[in-house]
This record gives structure tokens, C-alpha cells and sequence, in this order.
């Protein structure tokens, strides 16, 4: 916690009173706290109902690190003082420092109440309230104490408020107003050290990512060793495009500090991003993940009560810190709505902190609706066994903010990879991953760990947001050039992938590239990346760059692109899902790893497999072909949509009823197979030693 120390600072001992009170007072002032506590308890032998004596004593108490006495002692003293704030004051702090946040806030409050004018009551009041993570209560704190002393110190604990309340309010200028304070003078010592790492956050929650890093980087110079903030900076790093830095960032981080920051899951999905990755580095990156991390948490011989019964009805348990307005909460609404209520009870175990309109209306569908953040994995997993859950299923992976290693531990006798992640989780006890026939050919069992099972058409459907606009007219009609456009995740653009778009604008002279993105909302990356682009051979003329839209807006930009570019190894996701509703055929460069096929079964779907290359010469003749011939670009944008309405990716109801069928057909498998030996779970060993885990598939 970045206050406390300020905290603890605050916390008065002077009460007039009689000469033993003050001989205390004095002693206390003096550092000599043992010497104080003996003159206390001999006074308290006198008068052991003296109110000053009780809060003095509770004083003394807090100074030695005796919580729970100060509580009892000064609690008592205000059963014959109730209205003194003072009292009230260092029973909050008291609180505080015993670790009962609420209630320390409510005998603050309960201070200044009794005085308003108490300047260190607010103060610690709204440090309070920032540690609660109730910034809007806390900025009102502030404010009350500035309009007090204006002068006061606060400043960066305001900051903090400011900045926390904007985020959580949605508030931007909120926001600023905090970076505004932060930035207004020079600091020094662990002021400065607070105030930049605030000032980190602030930047980066406004996309000022660039701002954000140079903060990060100060903050390390001042302390190399501290991994919370290497992680933020390889973070920021990672969302401005800029992959391979990160990369290193992150190594050092898992060297330092395997089990924290997500750093070690961050390393695995940025695999995705590598142009060159061989299948044998990337089982041994994803096993020296198992081997650190998860191998200690496999049971041996894990036992479950389920029954073991293959026609009763089951209970389906999802895990995500994403149950919330995200691609995946929005996404996964479908298969809540169309679910056999009577063969399927689910369970919904919200791992992230932000719950929302979206969180409310999954839990609405829902039938069990946890929200457990904070908990620990052994938490987790210990109410999912009490749950009695028959299948277990992730939604996230190795992305942002998950708990892969409850998976580890397994607490369901299934447990499926399914909808957010797009690479194996190189865990033992994860059984199966839940792909198609388009994104896992037979190859590609050796990147996984989890048995394969092939839904019969596609592992994802589309869920278009309620506001997507109708096709608009094909561009160049009204232009007179092809725009090609990207509108995906910039760490996705690579130089080789700058290096084939350059090719395909030098054989076609008159057209355009338009590439949208969050991480263009930082100008100073926007510099770095068009600088990047022209290194690459494209033309600046030629090039527009720009900054992400909201949600409401973003799929207008279909509305100028003729022809979306899908990038590689790594290729688009919804954001392909996007284009092609939006009537923009995407040409896609077929990989041999899911995270590059996801494109593909798309295309393969709509009945459109001539706008996927097999190498990057097939990719530049597609592009430029289409591109000499709007008239089946024209054709492509009117019927594109009502392909979609008649394919498989948008059919909810029948995906939901083939998800259901594997569920159905993962249940009876465990219920007959034979009792697993600790050769499968509780032994690290390459992913080939699995062939009963990975020759398994299912239509």
C-alpha cells in the first residue's frame, strides 16, 4: 500500500489532562514507548475508567503494534467520552492498522463528524478510502481537507484519488485532473516515487502509453529490482506494438519472480506473435511454464464424488476474470441464452475485478453466479469441488488477469480450453481444447497438451454487437483507389508483415492502406510506427494511421475499406468477424498454429477458401487480383452478411446444442475410462507423452 506509512503518521497523542498523563504524553513523544505503557497501565490501576486514560493507553498500544488492544482499549474509553473525535480519530486508525478497513473508515467519519476542521482525520480518511478502492468517497475527503488547508501536503494521495475515481467512474477528464496534479511540481524522495507510480497508471489508463513507459522507466532507475514495475512497463510495451522489448522485460521478470504478475502467462500468449517460432521452442517454453509453475499443484490421484452416471444432468462451470463487457463476456451471452436449462445448470466464477451491465446480465442467465476476485487459487478451486462441478471450463487462458493454476489443481474431474485463448495451456490437467476442422488440421496435435475435439464447423460464432451500422457502398465507387485496411491489435504487425503490404501498394500504385488501432491513441507511437512503415517501404502518401474509435463508432471505418489485410503469424479474431459482417473481404495467409487459422475457418465457413493464401506470394496475388476487379469486391459487400445468416457462424442455438453434444461426449468419457495413473497427471513430460490426450478427437 503506497500510503501507509503517511498513515501511521497521524495518529495524536495529546490530551490535556492531569501530570501522569502528560509525563505519558512525554515519554511517547520521546520514542520511549515501554517507559509510557508502564506509567499508563500504573495510572489505568488507578482509575480504570478514565476516559483519558483508556485512549491513552489505546495509544500506546497502536505505537507497539498491539492492534487489537488499541481497539478494545480506546473502544472503552469512548463508552464514557462518545462524542470526542480525537477518540474516534485514532480508533480508525487503530482499525486501520489491525487490518479492518471499513471499519477504521466508519470511526474516521465518525470523527469528523464530531470535527469537522480535523485536518488529520480527513487526511486519513481518504487514504482509507483510496486503500478500500472507494475513490469518489475518498476525492470528497480530499477536497474537504483542501478547502481547510489548501496548503496541506496532499497532493499525490489526492492524485491518487483522482485518478482512481476517474477509472472507475469511466470519468476521463477526472483523470487528467489527477495527471494535472501529479505533474504540477517537482518531488522528492518516496513522495516522488508514489506520485510517479500513480502517474504510470494515469497515463496509461489515457493511452499516453508512450508518457507511461518513460514513467516506468524512471521508477526503475530509482529501483531495478522492483518486478511490479518491470511488468507494468513490458505491459505498456506490449499494447503499443512494441513485442520484442517486451519480451525481454517479461523474461526478467519470470527470472525474478516466476509466480507473479501474470509475467509468465504474458511470455506464453506473445508466443503467438513470433514470426519464426519452431514447434520445439515452443513446447519447451510452454513446459518450462509447467515444470515452475504448475507442475506442484497436480494431485496424483485426484478423487471426485461426481456420479459417474453419463445421461444425468450435468453442471457446467465457466472461469474468467472476462465475465464483463469484454469480446469474451459479450460472446459468451449466446450459449447462456440457447442452453438446455434442464440437461445443463451453470456455474459462473468471475475472476476479475470489474463487474458490469454484461456482468449482471450473465449472471442473470446464469443459474450460480460467483464473483471471486481476490481469492487465491486454492480458494477458488476449493468452491468449485464444493460446487460439485461435473465439467470445468476456461475462457481465457493465459490472457490478462486469469488463474490458470486453478486448473492445475483440478477440482473438476473435466476441465476444457474453450472461446478466449488461442494456444494450448501446457496443462496436464486441462483435458480438452475445444477447436474446429479449419483452425487444427492432424498437425497440429503436437502444440497442444489437451485432447483436440473438432466441433463439426467452427470452435467460434459471431455475437455482432447491437449497433453494428448496415454495409455501406463499396469505397472505391466513390474514391476511385482500393483502400486496404487493418484495424487489428498493432502487436499483430510485424516487419514482415509491413514487408508483404509494402509489395502489395507497389503493385498497385493508385491505392491506399488505412490501419486503425488502440495503441495509434499514443502520438508518439503513431510517430514510431509510421517512421517503422516507411523503413518497411511504404509509401507515406499513401498511409493513414489512426487512432481507435469507441465501440459505438469503430465498425463505421468498414465503411472506407475495400479490402481488409489480415496480419500473421497471429491473425485476426472477432476483429475478421468484424470485416466480413461488415461486407470487407479479408485475405488471410494460412499458418500452421491456431492463433494464425482463425481467419481461415472463417473464410472456410462463408464459403470463400480463394481468399486464403498458402504462402506469402499467393498472399500479394489475392490482394491485387481482388483489387483490379471491384466487381466482385461489389458482389463480395452485398452478399457477405447474408452468407454469414446462413452459415454456421451466427447459427447460436445449433453451436450451443454441438457444445452441449461435447460436453455430453467429454462426460462419458470420463465416466468409463479407466482411473487415471500418476503417469498422466503429476509428471511433467513432453507433449507427444500423451497420445491418448492428444489422438482423441471428436465431430
Amino acid at each position: 500500500m503506497i500510503f501507509w506509512r503517511l498513515l501511521q503518521e497521524f495518529a495524536s497523542t495529546t490530551i490535556h489532562g492531569t501530570k501522569g498523563i502528560c509525563h505519558a504524553e512525554e515519554l511517547i513523544e520521546k520514542g520511549q514507548i515501554d517507559k509510557a505503557e508502564q506509567a499508563v497501565l500504573a495510572l489505568l490501576e488507578r482509575k480504570p475508567n478514565d476516559a483519558n486514560i483508556l485512549h491513552l493507553a489505546g495509544v500506546v498500544a497502536l505505537r507497539k503494534g498491539q492492534n487489537s488492544r488499541a481497539v478494545a482499549l480506546i473502544s472503552k474509553a469512548l463508552e464514557y467520552a462518545p462524542n470526542e473525535s480525537l477518540y474516534y480519530f485514532n480508533l480508525g486508525n487503530a482499525y486501520l492498522a489491525d487490518g479492518a478497513i471499513d471499519l477504521g473508515i466508519q470511526a474516521l467519519q465518525d470523527a469528523t463528524r464530531l470535527d469537522p476542521e480535523r485536518i488529520e482525520a480527513w487526511m486519513n480518511l481518504g487514504l482509507a478510502l483510496v486503500e478500500a478502492k472507494r475513490h469518489p468517497e475518498a476525492v470528497a475527503a480530499f477536497e474537504r481537507l483542501l478547502e481547510i488547508d489548501p496548503d496541506h501536503e496532499a497532493d499525490v494521495a489526492f492524485a491518487s484519488a483522482l485518478v482512481g475515481a476517474g477509472i472507475m467512474l469511466k470519468e476521463s477528464a477526472m483523470v487528467d485532473r489527477g495527471i494535472s496534479v501529479l505533474e504540477s511540481k517537482l518531488r522528492d524522495g518516496y513522495e516522488r516515487y508514489a506520485a510517479g507510480v500513480i502517474l504510470a497508471r494515469a497515463l496509461e489508463h489515457r493511452n499516453r502509453l508512450s508518457e507511461a513507459i518513460r514513467q516506468h522507466q524512471a521508477l526503475l532507475e530509482a529501483n531495478p529490482e522492483h518486478i511490479g514495475i518491470r511488468n507494468n512497463l513490458a505491459r505498456c510495451l506490449v499494447q503499443l506494438g512494441r513485442v520484442e522489448e517486451a519480451r525481454t522485460h517479461y523474461r526478467l521478470c519470470v527470472k525474478s519472480a516466476p509466480d507473479k504478475y501474470h509475467a509468465f502467462s504474458a511470455l506464453l500468449a506473445g508466443l503467438n506473435y513470433e514470426p519464426n517460432l519452431t514447434a520445439a521452442r515452443h513446447e519447451a517454453e510452454v513446459r518450462n511454464w509447467e515444470k515452475q509453475l504448475a507442475l506442484s499443484h497436480y494431485p496424483v490421484e485426484p478423487e471426485f464424488p461426481n456420479e459417474r452416471d453419463p445421461e444425468r444432468p450435468l453442471k457446467i462451470g465457466y472461469l474468467s476474470p472476462d465475465l464483463r463487457q469484454h469480446v469474451v463476456g459479450h460472446n459468451f451471452l449466446p450459449v447462456l441464452e440457447h442452453r438446455n436449462r434442464e440437461r445443463f445448470s451453470v456455474f459462473c466464477y468471475h475472476i476479475g475485478e470489474k463487474q458490469d451491465d454484461m456482468s449482471r446480465r450473465i449472471a442473470a442467465l446464469a443459474d450460480h453466479w460467483r464473483h471471486v476476485h481476490g481469492a487465491s487459487d486454492d480458494e477458488v478451486a476449493a468452491l468449485i469441488r464444493e460446487d460439485r462441478v461435473d465439467i470445468l471450463v476456461d475462457l481465457s487462458g493465459h490472457t490478462s488477469h486469469t488463474q490458470p493454476l486453478v486448473f492445475a489443481r483440478k477440482p473438476a474431474p473435466v476441465q476444457v480450453s474453450w472461446l478466449g485463448y488461442f494456444d494450448t495451456t501446457g496443462l496436464a490437467t486441462m483435458d480438452w481444447f475445444i477447436t474446429d476442422p479449419y483452425s487444427s488440421p492432424p498437425d497440429q496435435k503436437q502444440y497442444f497438451s489437451e485432447r483436440l475435439y473438432r466441433m463439426p464447423h467452427t470452435r467460434l460464432y459471431y455475437h455482432p454487437y447491437p449497433d453494428m451500422p448496415e454495409v455501406g457502398q463499396l469505397p472505391a465507387k466513390r474514391n476511385g483507389y482500393i483502400t486496404f485496411g487493418c484495424l487489428n491489435n498493432l502487436a499483430k504487425i510485424n516487419t514482415e508483415v509491413l514487408d508483404l503490404w509494402a509489395q502489395i501498394l507497389a503493385a498497385s500504385p493508385t491505392s491506399r492502406l488505412l490501419i486503425q488501432t488502440v495503441a495509434l491513441c499514443d502520438r508518439l507511437n503513431l510517430e514510431r510506427f509510421r517512421a517503422l512503415c516507411v523503413e518497411r517501404g511504404l509509401d507515406p502518401a499513401r498511409l493513414e494511421l489512426r487512432p481507435a474509435t469507441s465501440l459505438e463508432k469503430f465498425a463505421q471505418t468498414y465503411h472506407e475499406i475495400d479490402i481488409a489485410l489480415d496480419p500473421f503469424p497471429f491473425c485476426g479474431g472477432f476483429t475478421s468477424f468484424d470485416a466480413l459482417w461488415m461486407g470487407v473481404p479479408v485475405i488471410t495467409l494460412e499458418q500452421q498454429r491456431l492463433a494464425g487459422r482463425q481467419t481461415l475457418s472463417m473464410l472456410m465457413n462463408l464459403g470463400l477458401p480463394h481468399l486464403i493464401a498458402s504462402n506469402k506470394t499467393d498472399y500479394v496475388s489475392i490482394a491485387l487480383e481482388l483489387s483490379r476487379d471491384s466487381s466482385e469486391i461489389e458482389q463480395l459487400r452485398s452478399e457477405l452478411r447474408s452468407r454469414f445468416l446462413q452459415s454456421q457462424l451466427i447459427d447460436h442455438c445449433r453451436f450451443t446444442r454441438e457444445l452441449e453434444k461435447a460436453y455430453r461426449f467429454f462426460w462419458s468419457h470420463w465416466c468409463t475410462e479407466k482411473k487415471q495413473s500418476s503417469a498422466r497427471i503429476g509428471i511433467s513430460a513432453p507433449m507427444d507423452a500423451y497420445p491418448s490426450r492428444r489422438q482423441i478427437s471428436a465431430t
